[in-house]
């Protein structure tokens, strides 16, 4: 929301010259245009109404506009200010004074349980607008946000339509789940994906603890407050998005053809000991699989608003959206409608409103085997994975319809994977509030809310009898069913105050009690043998052997109370004081540690309003101001119960009693999980100082950020001994990390007569580090073929890649003579991989493994260009990262010269005696120097420049749009993910994660997509 409050003014002067007014048809007019200090504006547009003649204004402020008929209006506009019209018939010279538009200073934007000027704020706090947004036609709203605010990094899991991304604030605080907290028109919910893009009024990210510290145990993670459309005073308004488009997906990988692969394999059969029968496939067979699994998917959104309102009475909001998108995989696809409304009521003038805010979408998505049921990324049987290492002279089909095998390896043909696959999420959300703001005295506020969120999950897998091959196969049907029922409640009550003493203090305060609570209970289902496999038939009672159904159901509660408070000073408009408290007792910890207490302080400076600054006379400085905080801020997500011991009924679990002759077998109860009572409160403290200025009236917009965040006491599920017989890992507090860099965002706004124009930049630095792990083990995850690839330990960043490290090729004989010896590379003969000693002990074992490569990026930026012409408007958003590398897991395979899955075509340039110049190593029967050990060669740089949207527009003529009865019409069209610049060899540098310790290894996921869409924007 914005609040301008002020007009245009124009007051007729004349110039301390000797210069008089010509009366005639046509004359010169000259004048100045200031500010109103007196200080000339400097670029200012001056134009002749209705026509293309116009002039801008000097470095004093000046212009001249020649041949000017007496009836013409002049427009005078600059940014940062109201634009004015003035009549030609006015006196010449002109004195014109063009008062500031209070807009950018004014903007009020929404903090916690509250909204405040953005020129009083004292945290950092990133604000992206609806016009943004509205640019993206994506169906998940947290992809829109990538690359338009500083310090958050959006990265897409999969490209299956409707997925969610992952989106981390500064950094990677916890090697436990670092999702921020999401609130929605001031109410917290456990995810967005019910909202489209057209719900959206504006979105602040609070990044540093002086900011979110008033979401307390929540926020250690950030916070992204979402305020939806709401209703506004005046004439009811409708409008209508619509857009289609078209998905096509990224592919860059290179893969060997047929030919080329049977030609290599014939070429290594040379040296295995026992040769694969290449009779048994067809050369001239070439098969690529990415091609037969992949489609061109189509897409289409429709949204209709409904706004209107009568002051001091009521306003109301109505959304509908409804979303229709294919994957670019075949047999996916995502479908979404929902409904949204706002109303507010103004039952007693300037004492009370009340007010609803409702959302209800439904959706129901298509998918793909690519996910474990642990939710890792899975690299054996995904369908991603198959189709990049099954070898291309397996047929995708045979000519009798059949789906073809390999006769060498049991990976599986990913096209059946596809076909038979049926794998269906449908989901329910139900989410609102209703609320009411009683002012009892001016100034002091009293609201009470209450939330609640009704969420219903039903998924359903079911796998028909067939048979590919001997591993790929499922003779006897199957259905899987699941149903997770989310209810959750929220009740709020604050007291705010707010009031000015004097000309100079300015006070406001807000005290509150919340209270949340909720539920979720799962229960499944399964069963096997059905007598067909219609849909009409895929139930759990139409299998013919009711023996082969199991079941199962659990649940889980918690509850939250809070108390919390923060009082913000404001002396003379120059000095700004804000302090938060927030006191949480959550049911996740035992009652030892079930309190924990979050404060944060901050401090803002507006130098521009010194007087020293004034006499400065920097008239190019518009604004300048200087802010630092520090605060503290928890982090509860895990789950409940976790200090409590969990026992389980289970057969495979439970110990069994009377076991001997002629006695009852009993099931035992045996503990699945050690309870830790010990576990307490994750903290982050923070540190943050920060620069916001703005220059040459205000065209130029400024501000840098320095944040030092420490993360204390990190949960985690820590690995137990297998000897100690427990099935699930114990939570603990294991540790200490540290996040630290730098936020920069420069935009430069202007309008040069009819063509405005607006570029912005912004980046972040992200230095991260585990700085303590409490004496526990180092942690491994991101497993790969019963190895792990990343390694979380103190001094290095979490979930740093793990392996040995490489010199190239052993490419003479002293090379050779040099690691062909015990306990280092015995085997090794000339074109094997040189392994580094990395400790110079003379061996070469697991203690010579080391860090070789960090998937967090050094640098997230983005770059946001607009612009407009008569009607005609362009934007562009490109952004990347430096500095980030990738394991790239699929290597593993296709890098790998001796076995049979596909080869990436770089490994035709092997090495041999005559071809040395190459880092592929040697053909060989059997892999005797173990060449494919986790290593950098796997390691690559994951830094890329991507095109993410594109879009140009026209708007009618707003005469034209009138006469069709509609007060404005918009066409574009648009293009995501154009083109990408990078280094890396797999199908998309935009890597996701299962989890914040396997970021970054490539298990071969869904792909991004290609998009191209034309839509239109009707307001009637």
């Amino acid at each position: 929301m914005t609040v301008v409050n002020a007009a245009s003014l124009f007051v007729p002067d004349a110039f301390p010259s000797d210069e008089v007014a010509s009366i005639q048809q046509n004359r010169s007019i000259k004048g100045v245009v200031i500010d109103p200090k007196g200080i000339p504006v400097i670029g200012a547009n001056v134009l002749v109404k209705g026509t293309t003649v116009g002039t801008i204004t000097d470095v004093d402020g000046r212009f001249t506009l020649d041949n000017v008929p007496a009836s013409a209006t002049l427009v005078v506009s600059y940014i940062g200010f109201h634009t004015l019209e003035v009549s030609a018939k006015q006196a010449s010279p002109l004195k014109i004074v063009l008062k500031e538009n209070q807009q950018a200073l004014d903007e009020v934007i929404v903090v916690g349980y509250g909204v405040m000027k953005r020129s009083d704020v004292t945290g950092a706090i990133s604000s992206v607008s609806e016009e943004k947004l509205a640019k993206q036609p994506v169906s998940n709203i947290s992809t829109a946000l990538q690359g338009l605010a500083t310090g958050v990094s959006v990265t897409s899991n999969s490209g299956a339509p409707g997925s969610a991304a992952t989106i981390r604030i500064r950094g990677v605080g916890t090697v436990n789940d670092a999702e921020p907290l999401f609130v929605v028109d001031g109410m917290p919910v456990t995810d967005i994906n019910y909202l489209s893009t057209s719900d959206i009024q504006s979105m602040e990210i609070l990044k540093d603890a002086s900011a979110s510290a008033i979401y307390g145990s929540r926020g250690a993670n950030g916070v992204i407050l979402i305020t939806t459309k709401k209703g506004t005073v005046g004439k009811t308004t409708v409008t209508l998005d619509a857009y289609w488009g078209a998905s096509k997906i990224l592919n860059n990988l290179d893969l060997m053809s047929g030919p080329e692969w049977y030609d290599y394999q014939t070429e290594l059969n040379k040296y295995r000991s026992a040769p694969i029968d290449l009779g048994l496939v067809n050369r001239n067979t070439s098969t690529n699989w990415m091609d037969e699994i992949s489609q061109t998917g189509f897409m289409q959104n429709y949204s209709v608003g409904v706004s209107g309102g009568k002051a001091d009475d009521y306003k109301f909001n109505l959304g509908l959206n409804y979303i229709s998108q294919e994957g670019t995989i075949k047999r996916t696809k995502y479908e979404r409608f929902n409904v949204r409304q706002s109303s507010e009521k103004t039952v007693v003038k300037d004492h009370l409103v009340v007010g609803t805010n409702l959302s209800v979408a439904k959706s129901a998505a298509t998918s793909i085997s690519e996910f474990k049921s642990s939710g890792m990324y899975d690299a054996d049987y995904g369908v991603m994975s198959n189709a990049i290492r099954l070898d291309p002279v397996t047929p995708a089909q045979n000519p009798d319809g059949t789906y073809g095998y390999s006769p060498y390896i049991d990976y599986y043909n990913p096209l059946a994977s596809v076909m038979y696959g049926d794998r269906n999420i449908d989901k329910l959300a139900v989410i609102g509030n209703m609320y009411g703001e009683w002012q009892i005295i001016k100034g002091l506020k009293f609201k009470s809310s209450f939330g609640v969120e009704f969420r219903r999950v039903d998924s359903k897998s079911f796998s028909p009898v067939y048979q590919v091959s001997n591993s790929q196969k499922n003779l006897e049907s199957s259905l899987s069913k699941s149903h997770i029922n989310g209810s959750y409640y929220t009740f709020e009550n604050t007291l705010s105050y707010d009031r000015k003493f004097g000309d100079k203090h300015s006070l406001s305060a807000i005290i509150g009690y919340t209270n949340e609570w909720g539920k979720r209970e799962t229960l499944g289902v399964s069963g096997y043998d059905f007598i067909g496999e219609s849909e009409n038939l895929q139930y759990i009672d139409a299998t013919l052997d009711k023996n082969k159904i199991t079941g199962n159901n659990s649940a889980t509660e918690y509850g939250l109370i809070s108390y919390l408070g923060r009082i913000h000073y404001d002396y003379a408009d120059k000095y700004l004081i804000t302090a938060t408290f927030r006191r949480d007792g959550s049911s996740k910890f035992s009652k030892s540690n079930r309190w924990g207490n979050f404060p944060s302080f901050a401090l803002g400076w507006r130098i521009d309003n010194e007087e020293f600054f004034k006499k400065m006379k920097a008239n190019w400085i518009s604004s300048l101001k200087l802010r630092a905080g520090w605060g503290q801020i928890g982090n509860q997500n895990i789950g409940s119960y976790v200090d409590r011991s969990l026992l389980s009924l289970w057969a495979q679990y439970g110990a069994l009693f009377g076991a001997r002759e002629n006695e009852t077998l009993y099931q035992g109860i045996a503990v699945r999980r050690l309870g830790n009572p010990d576990i307490k409160w994750e903290t982050t403290e923070s540190f943050n100082i920060g620069l916001d200025a703005s220059f040459f009236n205000s065209r130029m917009i400024f501000s840098f950020e320095y944040y030092y965040k420490t993360t204390r006491d990190m949960l985690l599920a820590a690995p137990m001994p297998v000897y100690m017989g427990y099935f699930d890992n114990t939570y603990t507090n294991i540790g200490e990390a540290n996040n630290r860099g730098i936020e920069l965002n420069l935009e430069w706004r202007d309008r040069v007569r009819e063509f405005e124009y607006n570029i912005g930049f912004n980046m972040s630095t992200i230095r991260n580090r585990m700085t303590k792990l409490n004496g526990g083990t180092p942690i491994s995850d991101g497993e790969l073929r019963q190895q792990y690839v990343t390694y979380t330990n103190e001094g290095m960043p979490i979930g740093a890649f793990w392996g040995y490290k490489t010199n190239g090729l052993i490419q003479t004989q002293a090379q050779l003579d040099a690691v062909k010896k015990p306990g280092v590379q015995p085997n090794a003969e000339l074109g094997d991989i040189l392994f580094v000693d990395t400790n110079g002990d003379g061996q070469l074992d697991a203690n010579d493994k080391c860090m070789i490569g960090n998937p967090i990026p050094d640098v997230i930026y983005g770059f946001n260009v607009s612009m407009a012409w008569r009607g005609f408007d362009l934007s562009f958003q490109l952004g990347g990262t430096l500095g980030n590398e990738i394991f790239n897991a699929m290597r593993y395979y296709t890098y790998f010269p001796n076995d049979i899955t596909n080869k990436d075509r770089d490994l035709l340039n092997y090495w041999t005696p005559q071809n040395t110049n190459t880092d592929i190593p040697r053909l060989t029967g059997t892999d005797v120097n173990d060449n494919d050990r986790i290593s950098d060669r796997y390691v690559e740089n994951g830094s890329y420049l991507r095109l993410r949207n594109a879009q140009i527009g026209y708007t009618l003529p707003s005469s034209i749009a009138k006469k069709m009865k509609m007060q404005n019409v918009r066409f574009y069209i648009s293009g995501q993910n154009l083109f990408t610049i990078s280094g890396y060899s797999g199908l998309d540098p935009e890597v996701g994660q299962s989890t914040s310790l396997s970021r970054g290894v490539d298990y071969g996921i869904y792909p991004q997509s290609r998009t191209f869409t034309g839509g239109i924007n009707i307001t009637f």
